[in-house]
């Protein structure tokens, strides 16, 4: 829809107006300044035939809406999930204190690469390099503890169920955000929106060819089409990405937990 390169978040707003007063002016113009409209003054179009495209478009739109929804849905998954995985991570029991502190600091880059790099800066629409690179850090960490608690047990060791449990959780972090950026890559469903526009300029044609002998009937039809696809496609556009918009998701819960750490 062309809105993503601008960086307000009510950008969709604007965009879908433009593409609904622009599917209304040319379905208008075509049918009353093209010639090859003027047989329908003599053979008029049957009003019925408008519902074809109409129905169509209005499948495509729910089918979109519905992939709105349950994108924002799966976002607040993957979100619960990524918090779950860092608390247990945090929770586990890691010895020696030098091993503690080092993961803990692993946890701190990988939550800094995601809020201010993934959140703030991708919008979870690419990985960041730094909070890969910081998974990695804490896999190998987790590996070298349990080896060197292999090779030297001491009573402030790790025990293998604290590194079963890490590792577990780890691999549930990495799922969690792998989800996170599939969400935000999916990108914006640009053949979708050519054809919801080209069947709602198809609609409008069939507007304005049923009422050909009226223009002033066909431009009342056409304004209230035109604001009711706005709405329509404002309506997905503003929700289609969970982490855009006014109502984008927050990472408040890795907040929190970042705060703790």
């Amino acid at each position: 829809m062309l809105y993503e390169i601008f960086p307000s978040p009510y950008a969709p707003l604007l965009a879908t107006l433009v593409w609904s007063v622009v599917i209304g002016l040319i379905g208008h113009f075509a049918v009353f300044r093209l010639r090859l409209f003027d047989s329908l003054l003599m053979a008029p179009v049957a009003p019925p035939f408008m519902a074809l495209p109409a129905i169509l478009f209005a499948f495509l739109m729910a089918f979109m809406a519905s992939a709105a929804w349950q994108n924002i849905s799966l976002a607040r998954t993957s979100l619960v999930n990524e918090h779950s995985a860092l608390v247990r991570m945090a929770a586990v029991p890691i010895g020696p204190a030098a091993a503690k502190q080092q993961m803990q600091a692993g946890q701190k880059q990988y939550m800094a690469a995601v809020l201010d790099d993934e959140w703030a800066k991708r919008h979870n629409e690419s990985a960041s390099p730094d909070a890969d690179a910081a998974l990695d850090a804490l896999e190998k960490g987790i590996w070298a503890i349990s080896g060197q608690c292999r090779a030297q047990a001491g009573p402030d060791c790790t025990t293998d169920l604290g590194v079963s449990t890490y590792l577990k959780a780890l691999d549930d972090l990495r799922s969690a955000r792998d989800e996170r950026l599939s969400l935000g890559f999916q990108g914006t469903l640009r053949i979708k929106w050519v054809l919801g526009i080209v069947l709602a300029l198809a609609t409008a044609l069939s507007i304005a060819a049923i009422h050909r002998p009226s223009a002033r009937t066909a431009a009342i039809c056409q304004v209230l089409f035109c604001l009711s696809i706005w709405m329509t496609f404002a309506m997905v556009a503003l929700h289609i990405q969970p982490y855009r918009g006014p109502d984008a998701l927050s990472p408040g819960a890795l907040q929190d937990i970042r705060a703790k750490l």
